[in-house]
């Protein structure tokens, strides 16, 4: 884990900013535990928590409360669920925009578009776009995926077995189509 990494968690932890956190990390030399107990010693911290400490009598060590706040009680909770739905959200769509859906006929480019553009027409009018992608199978149009994320070759190569197979059944009607022409010239 990285030094930046440790001092947001234990930001995020102890419930004090990040500079007070990343303090703590450099007087304990980034030890997250010990950071945590010195910030609780300062009663810096929000959470519950507990820490050692020595009783007033006998020297024993004790567990002493900090304070006492619900972690239920949260006001980050739902903006932390949230900030981190908005990073997979980001991500979804960086890698839908920097991956290509490309169409290809006889080894032609007939048209590329990022696979946004795709996703959106499938929602906006999934039936038509799903026919025209079957019917372009049928008029030997290829499918693959262009990029670093999704232009993997498993995808393709799925992509691929996809079209021979459109190839195959129409090869086969075609024949099917040439014996019953044949059969009905022979009298």
């Amino acid at each position: 884990m990285e030094r930046y990494e440790m001092a947001e968690l234990l930001s995020k932890k102890a419930g004090v900013s990040l500079e007070e956190a990343r303090a703590a990390l450099e007087e304990n030399n980034w030890d997250m535990l010990d950071a945590m107990v010195a910030l609780e010693r300062a009663n810096k911290t929000a959470g519950e928590a507990v820490h050692a400490d020595t009783a007033d009598s006998g020297g024993e060590a004790g567990v002493k409360p900090v304070k006492n706040v619900s972690a239920h009680k949260d006001p980050g909770f739902f903006s932390n669920g949230f900030a981190v739905l908005w990073e997979y959200v980001k991500k979804f769509f960086r890698i839908t925009l920097d991956n290509d859906f490309v169409v290809e006929r006889r080894g032609k480019r007939l048209l590329g578009m990022p696979v946004l553009v795709l996703l959106v027409l499938l929602v906006l009018s999934a039936g038509l776009v799903l026919v025209a992608l079957i019917v372009g199978l049928f008029c030997d149009c290829r499918y693959r995926l262009e990029g670093r994320q999704l232009g993997k070759d498993g995808i393709n190569d799925a992509m691929g077995k996809m079209s021979d197979l459109a190839g195959d059944i129409k090869q086969s009607i075609q024949n099917a189509a040439d014996r019953n022409g044949q059969d009905r010239q022979d009298p």
